[in-house]
Protein backbone atom coordinates (compact mmCIF):
# COMPACT_ATOMS: atom_id res chain seq x y z
CA UNK A 1 0.00 0.00 0.00
CA UNK A 2 2.38 2.14 0.77
CA UNK A 3 4.71 1.35 -2.08
CA UNK A 4 1.81 2.32 -4.34
CA UNK A 5 1.23 5.91 -2.81
CA UNK A 6 4.50 6.71 -3.09
CA UNK A 7 4.71 5.44 -6.81
CA UNK A 8 1.13 7.84 -7.51
CA UNK A 9 3.12 10.23 -5.67
CA UNK A 10 6.79 10.23 -8.48
CA UNK A 11 4.67 9.98 -10.89
CA UNK A 12 2.16 12.93 -10.08
CA UNK A 13 5.31 15.21 -9.42
CA UNK A 14 6.87 13.92 -12.73
CA UNK A 15 4.03 15.01 -14.75
CA UNK A 16 3.45 18.13 -16.70
CA UNK A 17 2.95 20.72 -15.27
CA UNK A 18 3.84 19.76 -11.72
CA UNK A 19 7.19 18.55 -12.96
CA UNK A 20 8.37 22.54 -13.76
CA UNK A 21 8.02 23.17 -10.13
CA UNK A 22 9.20 20.42 -9.13
CA UNK A 23 12.61 21.41 -10.53
CA UNK A 24 12.32 24.40 -9.46
CA UNK A 25 12.11 23.21 -5.66
CA UNK A 26 15.21 21.00 -6.43
CA UNK A 27 16.67 24.16 -7.63
CA UNK A 28 16.21 26.47 -4.89
CA UNK A 29 16.82 23.13 -2.40
CA UNK A 30 20.54 22.82 -3.48
CA UNK A 31 20.57 26.38 -3.35
CA UNK A 32 19.58 26.70 0.35
CA UNK A 33 22.23 23.77 1.08
CA UNK A 34 25.08 25.55 -1.06
CA UNK A 35 24.64 28.57 0.57
CA UNK A 36 24.16 27.08 4.20
CA UNK A 37 27.81 25.89 3.23
CA UNK A 38 28.76 28.99 2.45
CA UNK A 39 29.62 28.51 -1.32
CA UNK A 40 27.21 31.54 -2.18
CA UNK A 41 25.25 34.71 -0.76
CA UNK A 42 21.95 35.63 -0.83
CA UNK A 43 21.54 38.80 -2.70
CA UNK A 44 18.55 40.81 -2.33
CA UNK A 45 16.33 41.56 -5.25
CA UNK A 46 17.60 44.56 -6.98
CA UNK A 47 14.86 46.80 -7.93
CA UNK A 48 16.34 50.28 -7.37
CA UNK A 49 14.60 53.08 -5.25
CA UNK A 50 11.36 51.38 -4.92
CA UNK A 51 8.58 52.94 -2.46
CA UNK A 52 5.21 52.34 -1.09
CA UNK A 53 4.06 54.05 -3.47
CA UNK A 54 5.59 52.77 -6.85
CA UNK A 55 3.48 53.04 -9.87
CA UNK A 56 3.15 49.57 -11.45
CA UNK A 57 0.43 50.17 -13.42
CA UNK A 58 3.14 50.65 -16.09
CA UNK A 59 5.01 47.72 -16.37
CA UNK A 60 6.63 49.54 -19.66
CA UNK A 61 8.68 52.07 -17.21
CA UNK A 62 10.34 49.99 -15.73
CA UNK A 63 11.32 46.87 -17.72
CA UNK A 64 8.95 43.63 -17.89
CA UNK A 65 9.81 41.88 -15.42
CA UNK A 66 10.97 44.19 -12.63
CA UNK A 67 7.04 45.60 -13.35
CA UNK A 68 5.45 42.50 -12.97
CA UNK A 69 7.65 41.79 -9.34
CA UNK A 70 6.32 45.29 -8.65
CA UNK A 71 3.22 44.47 -8.92
CA UNK A 72 2.56 41.45 -6.77
CA UNK A 73 5.01 43.21 -4.29
CA UNK A 74 7.76 40.60 -4.73
CA UNK A 75 10.88 42.65 -3.87
CA UNK A 76 12.40 43.89 -0.19
CA UNK A 77 13.52 40.69 0.47
CA UNK A 78 16.17 38.00 -0.83
CA UNK A 79 15.14 36.97 -4.21
CA UNK A 80 16.05 33.00 -2.92
CA UNK A 81 13.39 33.45 -0.27
CA UNK A 82 10.57 34.63 -3.07
CA UNK A 83 12.15 31.71 -5.69
CA UNK A 84 11.29 29.14 -2.99
CA UNK A 85 7.71 30.46 -1.78
CA UNK A 86 7.03 30.48 -5.10
CA UNK A 87 7.66 26.72 -5.90
CA UNK A 88 6.80 25.75 -3.11
CA UNK A 89 3.36 27.26 -3.78
CA UNK A 90 3.40 26.82 -7.05
CA UNK A 91 4.16 23.22 -6.69
CA UNK A 92 1.72 22.17 -3.94
CA UNK A 93 -1.06 23.66 -6.38
CA UNK A 94 0.25 21.90 -9.69
CA UNK A 95 0.10 18.64 -7.84
CA UNK A 96 -3.27 18.95 -7.06
CA UNK A 97 -4.20 19.52 -9.99
CA UNK A 98 -2.16 16.81 -11.59
CA UNK A 99 -3.66 14.77 -9.03
CA UNK A 100 -7.73 15.79 -9.57
CA UNK A 101 -8.07 17.08 -12.41
CA UNK A 102 -5.40 16.60 -14.96
CA UNK A 103 -5.55 12.68 -14.68
CA UNK A 104 -8.80 12.83 -16.87
CA UNK A 105 -6.87 14.56 -20.16
CA UNK A 106 -4.41 12.11 -20.12
CA UNK A 107 -3.30 12.21 -23.66
CA UNK A 108 -3.07 14.05 -26.94
CA UNK A 109 -3.08 18.01 -27.68
CA UNK A 110 -5.54 18.90 -24.81
CA UNK A 111 -3.04 17.45 -22.39
CA UNK A 112 -0.81 20.05 -23.20
CA UNK A 113 -2.55 22.87 -23.77
CA UNK A 114 -4.98 22.22 -20.53
CA UNK A 115 -1.40 21.70 -18.96
CA UNK A 116 0.29 24.73 -19.92
CA UNK A 117 -2.88 26.86 -18.85
CA UNK A 118 -2.66 25.70 -15.37
CA UNK A 119 0.97 26.37 -15.19
CA UNK A 120 0.12 29.90 -15.84
CA UNK A 121 -2.80 30.31 -13.50
CA UNK A 122 -1.05 28.55 -11.00
CA UNK A 123 2.18 30.53 -11.69
CA UNK A 124 0.13 33.54 -11.39
CA UNK A 125 -1.85 32.63 -7.65
CA UNK A 126 1.90 31.04 -6.36
CA UNK A 127 3.69 35.42 -7.28
CA UNK A 128 0.48 36.62 -5.62
CA UNK A 129 0.33 34.15 -2.49
CA UNK A 130 3.76 34.74 -2.05
CA UNK A 131 3.41 38.63 -2.75
CA UNK A 132 0.81 38.22 0.78
CA UNK A 133 3.26 36.67 2.63
CA UNK A 134 6.64 38.59 2.31
CA UNK A 135 4.58 41.92 2.36
CA UNK A 136 4.40 42.15 6.38
CA UNK A 137 8.16 40.88 6.25
CA UNK A 138 9.44 43.10 4.02
CA UNK A 139 8.05 46.32 6.16
CA UNK A 140 9.76 44.86 9.00
CA UNK A 141 12.80 44.92 7.19
CA UNK A 142 12.62 48.26 5.96
CA UNK A 143 12.29 49.58 9.82
CA UNK A 144 14.98 48.00 11.14
CA UNK A 145 17.61 51.09 11.45
CA UNK A 146 21.19 51.11 9.75
CA UNK A 147 22.79 53.02 12.27
CA UNK A 148 24.81 50.08 13.64
CA UNK A 149 26.34 49.87 9.70
CA UNK A 150 29.04 53.02 10.00
CA UNK A 151 29.96 51.62 13.56
CA UNK A 152 31.05 48.49 12.32
CA UNK A 153 33.87 50.22 10.39
CA UNK A 154 36.95 49.00 11.40
CA UNK A 155 36.03 45.73 12.78
CA UNK A 156 36.93 42.52 12.08
CA UNK A 157 34.79 39.70 9.92
CA UNK A 158 35.83 36.28 8.75
CA UNK A 159 35.03 34.87 5.21
CA UNK A 160 32.44 32.33 5.15
CA UNK A 161 32.14 32.17 0.92
CA UNK A 162 34.57 30.30 -0.51
CA UNK A 163 35.99 33.33 -2.48
CA UNK A 164 35.39 37.73 -2.62
CA UNK A 165 34.42 39.54 -5.45
CA UNK A 166 33.07 42.74 -6.35
CA UNK A 167 30.27 41.47 -6.82
CA UNK A 168 29.92 38.14 -4.31
CA UNK A 169 31.22 38.03 -1.17
CA UNK A 170 30.04 36.90 2.86
CA UNK A 171 32.03 37.40 5.94
CA UNK A 172 30.56 36.54 9.82
CA UNK A 173 31.16 39.45 12.13
CA UNK A 174 31.54 38.70 15.97
CA UNK A 175 28.79 40.77 17.73
CA UNK A 176 29.25 39.45 20.73
CA UNK A 177 25.77 36.51 20.04
CA UNK A 178 25.00 33.85 17.71
CA UNK A 179 27.44 36.29 14.73
CA UNK A 180 26.32 38.87 11.85
CA UNK A 181 26.27 37.71 8.43
CA UNK A 182 27.29 40.49 5.96
CA UNK A 183 27.70 41.20 2.32
CA UNK A 184 31.11 41.95 1.68
CA UNK A 185 33.10 43.15 -1.65
CA UNK A 186 36.64 43.13 -2.64
CA UNK A 187 38.51 44.90 -5.61
CA UNK A 188 41.31 42.58 -5.14
CA UNK A 189 42.11 41.63 -8.82
CA UNK A 190 43.76 38.36 -8.11
CA UNK A 191 41.15 37.18 -5.97
CA UNK A 192 42.93 35.79 -2.49
CA UNK A 193 40.22 36.82 -0.02
CA UNK A 194 38.88 33.01 0.64
CA UNK A 195 36.97 31.10 3.09
CA UNK A 196 38.11 31.67 6.91
CA UNK A 197 40.76 34.34 6.01
CA UNK A 198 39.79 37.94 8.35
CA UNK A 199 39.43 41.03 7.50
CA UNK A 200 38.69 44.35 7.87
CA UNK A 201 35.36 46.54 7.33
CA UNK A 202 36.83 49.83 5.57
CA UNK A 203 33.42 51.16 4.00
CA UNK A 204 30.18 50.82 4.19
CA UNK A 205 28.09 50.95 0.60
CA UNK A 206 24.75 52.07 2.05
CA UNK A 207 23.06 51.68 -2.09
CA UNK A 208 24.08 47.82 -1.93
CA UNK A 209 23.68 47.34 1.74
CA UNK A 210 27.41 45.86 1.34
CA UNK A 211 30.71 46.20 3.01
CA UNK A 212 34.22 47.03 1.20
CA UNK A 213 37.23 45.08 2.84
CA UNK A 214 40.75 43.96 2.53
CA UNK A 215 43.08 41.53 4.01
CA UNK A 216 44.05 41.73 7.63
CA UNK A 217 47.69 41.71 7.04
CA UNK A 218 49.94 39.40 9.50
CA UNK A 219 52.32 41.02 11.73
Amino acid sequence: MMQEAFLVFITNISLYPTIVFTGLVMFVTLYWVVSLLGLADMDSVDLGDVGGDADVSNLSSTGFFTGLMLKFGLYGVPLIIILSLISLIGWLLSYLYTSFLHQNVDSGILYYVFGTGALVFVLVISMWLTGLIISPIRKNIAKIPKRNASSNIGKIAVVRTLSVTDKHGEAVLNDGGAGLILKIRSDMSDNQLKQGDKVVLVAYLDDANTYRVTPVEDK
